[in-house]
């Protein structure tokens, strides 16, 4: 370390300045030898801090054994959640050529995001189907077996009429909405509790089949919202990006129940998706069968025609009769083209439709769950040892802080001021 030279100025007795001196400062080499480990030992003593701990050992324990009963209660009051899932490979409609498929391969080996087309854009819409209000509602319509109270019911009636909350989960629910929040829970009161005009308190019966058709503005019952909104948390779907398979997950307390509407979803979402890739080739073949139909007719009326005009004219002998039989031939050959060509093209559609359907192959098949996925009991308690431990240590360097800094706060006199 170089030390530079300064210039200070020195004053007299009778504070005139003097001339300015120059003062050399001069330092010297210490040995390495002589250098001592106590000051950084009186920074970090790990043998006191060990020590201090081990003296205040049962103020931890104590601490750690709360803590740790409150993870064993939370255990022991969770809803045992079960999870099951299916993995689909859905097929692509767009033509790829054999050059094209190779540098795809490599892409997805590699991990690089390749463009997007419509197909990827439509496999990435499958989760916003599944959250869609109209894909729920059909959903929760469908009867599933559910173990807690051995029946099938539709999910719609198990929601709203048998399940029944975890201890914690209303635990923590009654905390909530009677601390932080209570202005929220008030002002539910109010709203809900508001009567209508010659209609009572207990909602009636829901009728499914009046709110298929969302085309015009309609009143949806609070009940279906929240079943609704449920329902698509306990869903998910995700894409995996590089080998392409859709997986189809369900987290409920009941493990046949969450299986089932696994392949629910999946039956659903196929005929959303099928719906959707063939909506045009669909209406395009409802308008050809409709034009071969009238084809058809008028094919008939004129071969009827024709043939009727012939049986009455076996020998026709004027002129007027050849006419009118040429007339009637070319009728005929007309209907008869348009309707050869129309048949035609409605073996088109149909192939078209069939092209354009999707295939959704199931590589992965849900299965019943054997155990619950949560709550994790390694999970929760050793989570609980591990903050009861910390509590613990941070009570005990609190406590000795609030000490000092009361300790500080009685003995400090305070300052005298002069107006």
């Amino acid at each position: 370390m170089n030390e530079g030279k300064s210039n200070i100025p020195e004053k007299s007795t009778d504070g005139k300045q003097l001339q300015k001196r120059e003062i050399v400062e001069e330092y010297r080499l210490v040995s390495i030898d002589d250098y001592t480990h106590e000051d950084d030992q009186k920074v970090i003593d790990l043998i006191g801090v060990f020590k201090d701990l081990w003296i205040n050992k049962k103020i931890i324990l104590a601490i750690t054994a709360v803590v740790f009963l409150f993870g064993v209660i939370i255990y022991a009051g969770s809803e045992r959640i079960y999870y099951s899932e299916a993995k689909l490979m859905p097929e692509t409609s767009s033509p790829t050529s054999q050059l094209g498929q190779v540098f795809q391969q490599a892409e997805n080996i590699f991990g690089i995001q390749r463009r997007v087309e419509d197909d990827d854009i439509r496999v990435a819409m499958y989760p916003f189907i599944v959250e869609s209000l109209p894909f729920q509602i059909e959903l929760m319509q469908h009867e599933v077996y559910f173990g807690d109270i051995n029946r099938r019911v539709s999910i719609f009636e198990y929601f709203t009429e048998h399940y029944e909350q975890s201890f914690t989960d209303r635990t923590v629910e009654f905390l909530f909405n009677y601390t932080i929040g209570l202005p929220i829970t008030i002002w539910q009161n109010i709203t809900t509790r508001r009567p209508e005009s010659g209609s009572e308190d207990t909602p009636g019966v829901i009728d499914f089949s009046q709110i298929q058709d969302f085309n015009e503005p309609r009143f949806l019952d609070n009940q279906i919202r929240r079943v609704a909104n449920k329902m698509s948390s306990y869903i998910t779907i995700e894409r995996e990006p590089q080998t392409g398979f859709v997986r189809i997950g369900v987290s409920l307390p009941d493990a046949q129940a969450s299986t089932e509407i696994v392949i629910l979803v999946k039956n659903l979402l196929q005929e959303y998706v099928i719906d959707y890739r063939t909506e045009k080739a669909l209406k395009n073949l409802e308008f050809i069968e409709d034009q071969y139909e009238e084809a058809k007719r008028t094919f008939q009326v004129r071969q009827d025609s024709l043939a009727t005009f012939q049986d009455r004219n076996f020998n026709p002998a004027r002129q007027v009769i050849l006419v009118q039989e040429q007339r009637l031939q070319s009728e005929f050959d007309l209907a008869f083209s348009l309707y050869n060509t129309l048949a035609r093209r409605l073996q088109e559609a149909k192939i078209q439709v069939q092209e354009q359907t999707p295939v959704f192959r199931v590589h992965e098949p849900a299965t019943i769950p054997s155990r619950p996925s949560q709550p994790n009991a390694i999970r929760t308690m050793g989570g609980s040892l591990f903050v009861g431990l910390f509590l613990g240590i941070v009570f005990i360097y609190l406590r000795r802080g609030f000490a000092w800094f009361l300790d500080e706060f009685n003995r400090k006199e305070p300052k005298t001021y002069q107006g």
